[in-house]
């Protein structure tokens, strides 16, 4: 009797030891799957970040023409809820237009070779006027599939790299009004601006109207009066001005 329990004993003591060893194995796995999946995501955003940067750089010295035009399959990046909601976020349909035909795609091999970021592992979209950068193929961590930094909390980068472009003390620009026959043309000229915005829209009414957007900084109207105009660029204002069409 004393021979078959201690045998009993010993099955038992087994059996737990095999459990606990799976319950840690198992444990083990799980931590370094989770891991290796953080280190990748940290790896694509170390690479946003460099992208990020060159392309602010890219945007600052007005070099626009990078990349190739884009196919259709491309475009269809656009109809992304994670993309679109960044990008189009309190623009209008002529705005969502520029934006559409200022991305162009770059492959790795161009990142690494003519823009000099060594070891880009993805292919991008690229708007350097606007500043946006999109992996065309996005990367998925923790249930949400990750297109732009925009999108990863606690990143900065182009949050702060746009905030330069807050709060200077010598923001102006001149806007002129000149008769040509049976129209005026009013201009805006000399913008002065400490930061690194390129394009600038233009906004007008006359008189008690509703504001227009202008398609440039020169644009025509035919109705005499006094035109208030507006220069801006998102959530930044150069405030306006106004100027009267007369045929004086």
């Amino acid at each position: 009797m004393r021979k078959t329990e201690e045998k009993g004993i010993t099955l038992i003591a087994l059996v737990t030891t095999i459990f606990i060893l799976l319950i840690l194995v198992s444990i083990g796995i799980n931590t370094g799957t989770e891991t290796i999946e953080y280190a990748k995501f940290t790896d694509f955003k170390d690479e946003l970040v460099l992208l990020q940067t060159k392309v602010n750089e890219l945007n600052e010295n007005n070099e626009l023409n990078i990349g190739k035009e884009l196919n259709e399959n491309q475009k269809s990046i656009f109809n992304i809820s994670e993309v679109s909601n960044i990008i189009f976020k309190n623009k209008t349909e002529e705005q969502k237009t520029n934006i559409k035909n200022g991305f162009k795609y770059v492959n790795f091999s161009d990142l690494n070779n003519k823009l000099g970021l060594e070891g880009v592992k993805r292919e991008y979209l690229i708007n350097v006027e606007y500043r946006y950068i999109i992996c065309t193929e996005g990367f998925s961590y923790e249930g949400t599939t990750y297109y732009m930094i925009n999108q990863i909390d606690n990143e900065i980068y182009n949050v702060e790299y746009n905030n330069k472009n807050i709060q200077y003390n010598n923001e102006s620009f001149e806007v002129t009004c000149t008769k040509e026959t049976d129209r005026w043309k009013i201009e805006v000229t000399n913008i002065n601006y400490d930061g690194y915005i390129n394009n600038w829209d233009v906004k007008y009414r006359l008189g008690e109207e509703s504001w227009k957007l202008a398609n440039g900084l020169t644009f025509y109207v035919t109705k005499a009066g006094t035109y208030y105009v507006q220069v801006a660029h998102d959530n930044i204002s150069l405030g306006s001005k106004s100027v009267i069409a007369t045929d004086n």
